[in-house]
């Protein structure tokens, strides 16, 4: 069966996808994704312009996106947000750039119309007018600044520097003020009716909603050592972007409970346990590389963005690709990150840490603290693999270099290497077993899980005027 052919039977879904558990035991990377990828979709980029005149967007590199994502990555980091509401942020600011931009790529539509309810936005008068990193940088700022007007004096840094180095690549590049003016205004008015119709999606209301709970043996309950409230137990209120509601994709089902030596579940759960005692140092760091949270990180949102601009740098993509492949990422993680956490607060079953310690061992810690929301299924594996299915679709497989942000004085930041987007998805994957948070058949599942996002996504969100070959 081809792409198209794979897309249109996706895109006649209407219920819950229903993933079968048996199939995820003879899965491979890449299964739904192999049969989305378009070989050819990546393109050199032509060098950075340094004289005015009218030029498209792919006459640009990735420079102007990899700064903003970057910043937003800070930025994001500083606000103390959840996974999905990190993805939200994430996502905006990547609808705002495309949206801003895709006047100066003929090649490319428009997603209004096809994200669910965005539509009516602005579009530049005369594109030859306007300097498209200089719209890039407003369009971002523009959200970043909306979307988080309580940015602290450290995030306003981050964004000043930024803006100061568009200003420096404006003035090299000869663009007048006037064209940077009508660049940043451009950017700008985009990026306001994207804050307009992110702000109406629900997530307020979401966040507001009291939650209680529910008990019983094998339900989840806050875990050491934070034992802290449950983490937006309400994202099933939130709006989709793509996928028609946030339960579209079912996950397979958690195995069925049992404290009984033994059992299918104890098996799982002792996977778990015996893995926290034969960790390698290896494993270990690689827990703590993907662990992603808001302490010292743009949780795992933020950590795939970072590798699609390090992928865009490394690779020389043009700035209409990098925009493109930050849209397609951000929106699938968006996605993503909503239909795990509709599932897990259905499921609502206890982590790894609870069973072990009424069951197990009542002293047994994990390497990577247990984050505050229900285990089935793993939200890195959801994300990660969905990302995987993206990316690999647009860009084809290629090594990357990926160089773990952190935003923390004394976090060490160091770089692992990639075979492709794959080999990054299963390996943030694994590391949640590392970390002693997951069971496997939670991770294994999710993996299923994003695989089938990420190809909703694809079959749902053409961003070509005709197919590449």
């Amino acid at each position: 069966m081809g792409w198209k052919q794979a897309s249109q039977q996706i895109g006649t879904q209407h219920a819950p996808l229903q993933l079968d558990r048996r199939a995820l035991l003879v899965g491979t990377a890449g299964t739904a994704a192999a049969l989305l990828v378009r070989p050819g979709a990546a393109r050199a980029a032509v060098p950075e312009p340094h004289a005015a005149g009218p030029v498209l967007v792919a006459r640009h590199g990735p420079t102007a996106a990899a700064r903003w994502t970057r910043a937003a990555y800070d930025v994001v980091a500083l606000q103390g947000l959840t996974p999905p509401s990190a993805a939200r942020a994430y996502a905006a600011v990547a609808v705002a750039c495309y949206e801003a931009l895709v006047g100066g790529m003929p090649a490319s539509i428009s997603t209004q119309g096809r994200l669910a309810q965005l539509g009516g936005l602005p579009r530049t008068a005369a594109p030859g007018q306007v300097f498209w990193p200089s719209v890039v940088g407003a369009a971002a700022s523009t959200v970043l600044r909306g979307l988080f007007p309580a940015i602290p004096d450290r995030g306003r840094s981050v964004l000043a520097e930024a803006e100061s180095r568009d200003a420096e690549d404006a003035r090299i590049s000869g663009i007048s003020p006037s064209r940077v003016s009508a660049s940043t205004a451009h950017g700008s008015a985009v990026a306001h009716e994207i804050v307009r119709w992110v702000s109406g999606d629900g997530h307020a209301d979401a966040l507001a909603r009291p939650y209680a709970p529910p008990t019983g043996p094998s339900l989840w309950v806050p875990t050491p050592p934070n034992f802290g409230t449950a983490i937006e137990p309400h994202c099933h209120l939130v709006r989709p972007m793509v996928l028609r509601t946030t339960d579209e994709v079912e996950p397979a089902l958690p195995l069925p409970f049992s404290s009984q030596p033994g059992s299918a579940f104890w098996q799982d759960a002792m996977s778990t346990y015996r893995q926290s005692h034969e960790n390698t140092d290896e494993q270990r760091d690689l827990a703590r590389f993907w662990t992603d949270n808001p302490v010292f990180s743009g949780l795992p949102a933020g950590h795939w963005m970072s590798i699609v601009i390090q992928a865009a740098e490394q690779r020389g993509l043009a700035l209409d690709t990098t925009v493109e492949a930050l849209l397609l990422t951000a929106v699938t993680l968006h996605d993503a990150f909503l239909n795990c956490w509709t599932w897990k607060y259905r499921h609502n079953l206890l982590r790894p840490v609870t069973y072990v310690r009424r069951h197990v061992d009542p002293m047994w810690s994990t390497w990577v603290n247990t984050p505050q929301f229900p285990e089935h299924t793993s939200g890195h594996s959801v994300a990660s693999r969905a990302a995987a299915t993206v990316l690999t679709s647009l860009l084809g497989r290629f090594p990357v270099d990926d160089t773990a942000r952190a935003t923390t004085v004394g976090i060490t930041r160091r770089t692992r290497s990639w075979a492709d987007f794959f080999h990054a998805a299963d390996s943030a994957a694994r590391s949640r077993l590392y970390g002693g948070i997951h069971f496997p058949h939670g991770i294994e599942a999710g993996k299923a899980q994003g695989d089938a996002v990420g190809a909703l996504v694809l079959a749902r969100l053409t961003t070509r005027r005709y197919p590449t070959s």
